[in-house]
């Protein structure tokens, strides 16, 4: 409701701006505080409750009526009470900004489709002679968020990955606006344990850079050759599916994959259950 006090505030202060015969310089404080308070509008939450803002709208009316009633007179305590509420709604939407740019934020969606089919594989660990069987794949469908197919493949095993390359910001500039970086890299394969992670076979499929104009200057940043403020750490990180049930059904699901402080997550585009990682 804080944000509607300063919307009130900012509409007072314009209405008092247009008095007639008032002074250019306190004409002009007025308009800057109008357009400061409509700022803090926009960055804090908008939460409304009609009850609150009758109660607000009342107060400020019956100020108004008294500012056009007789003349200002100075007070100190009326602009120290004045600078503590500005004060207030500045920390408030500072705060509010820096919570919103540092959120989860989607960069993809992957749908796990239940379509299975039989394909056949061979290959050989260094433990095995060459090998040859007809393994069970899954098709699995990646896109950005705009709907738009990153990829589209049938992968074998017991898990699905997703390979990220992360760039972290430091929390000074989130408060400028940046946010943290994200580059997905690679679809792969994996199993739920060492033994069968050693025995079977892998697969891997590179995702394409959304803008390949962009892709030299990102390597550059993330391999640390381009030496810029605000990065604070550059991590590879991957989030994993299950690519089959409990009782060895395909998964059939959406999910999306996310971004934020705690590295790379996927969530159920429904429930919002996190997956492995």
């Amino acid at each position: 409701m804080l944000s509607w006090a300063f919307f009130l505030l900012g509409l007072r202060s314009y209405i008092l701006a247009w008095q007639p015969k008032k002074a250019w310089a306190l004409r002009t404080l007025d308009i800057a505080w109008g357009t400061f308070s409509l700022v803090l509008f926009f960055m804090l939450p908008k939460e409304f409750h009609w009850q609150s803002f009758v109660v607000i709208g009342a107060i400020i009316g019956i100020t108004l009526y008294q500012r056009f009633s007789k003349p200002k007179k100075f007070s100190l305590p009326s602009m120290i009470g004045w600078g503590c509420l500005y004060m207030l709604g500045t920390c408030a939407a500072i705060s509010c900004t820096f919570f919103k740019l540092t959120e989860d934020k989607k960069i993809a969606k992957v749908i796990l489709t239940g379509e299975r089919q039989q394909t056949w594989i061979t290959w050989k660990n260094p433990q095995t002679q060459l090998e040859g069987a007809w393994l069970d794949s899954y098709e699995v469908i990646v896109q950005d968020l705009k709907g738009k197919e990153l990829s589209r493949q049938y992968i074998y095993g017991d898990l699905v990955g997703l390979r990220a390359e992360v760039l972290t910001i430091h929390w000074p500039f989130h408060l400028l606006g940046f946010s943290n970086l994200c580059h997905l890299e690679t679809l792969y394969n994996g199993y739920r344990t060492s033994n069968r992670h050693n025995l079977f076979p892998h697969f891997a499929a590179a995702l394409p850079f959304s803008v390949p104009f962009f892709q030299r200057v990102w390597t550059k940043l993330y391999q640390g050759q381009w030496k810029i403020p605000g990065v604070k750490s550059a991590t590879l990180e991957s989030a994993f599916f299950p690519l089959i049930t409990a009782d060895l059904k395909p998964t059939k699901g959406t999910y999306w994959l996310i971004v934020g402080n705690s590295g790379l997550t996927a969530q159920n585009e429904t429930l919002g259950h996190p997956k492995e990682r």
